[in-house]
């Protein structure tokens, strides 16, 4: 009797560019979550640091609460996508284990892809209060408003 090897599901197959591609999509959705989490964190500890007079404690800080809100919430939906991405990835995973196609995988996608919209949204909200709170601030700062009086007074003085 011939030696024939037995195949398992789990045995690479003759051609693993399907697989190198799908570890290549895998790493490249995971990259983006990530990049996306440590955008929103590291802003939020920004805005807290500057919130808390750690940086910048020589002026007083604008109500940056909105912005610290969205950054939370951009920071939640960042490893709520991450979660179901790799829900996603897990079913797919088994799918290709048991080598049949299925459709398990597509809440978990769909989930996580709001997420991630979710997150990048949150992150803009949170920049665009930032911004909006802080030139507030320029026009609300006496020593501003003081130097702008000084220049339209020497405009104005005959020469």
């Amino acid at each position: 009797m011939s030696h024939m090897s037995i195949r398992y599901p789990m045995d690479l197959p003759d051609n693993t560019r399907p697989a190198n591609a799908y570890q290549a999509l895998t790493q490249h959705a995971l990259a983006g979550f990530r990049l996306l989490g440590m955008g929103n964190g590291i802003a939020l500890l920004l805005v807290l640091s500057f919130s808390m007079g750690i940086i910048g404690a020589d002026i007083d800080p604008p109500d940056l609460q909105e912005a610290a809100l969205a950054y939370t919430a951009g920071l939640a939906c960042s490893a709520m996508g991450l979660l179901f991405s790799y829900l996603s990835h897990f079913s797919l995973f088994r799918q290709i284990a048991a080598g049949r196609a299925g459709r398990g995988h597509w809440l978990p996608m769909v989930i996580s892809v709001a997420a991630y919209c979710c997150a990048v949204a949150a992150f803009v909200l949170g920049c665009w209060s930032t911004i909006a709170n802080s030139s507030s601030m320029l026009r609300d700062d006496v020593s501003y408003q003081n130097s702008k009086a000084m220049l339209e007074n020497a405009e104005q003085a005959p020469a």
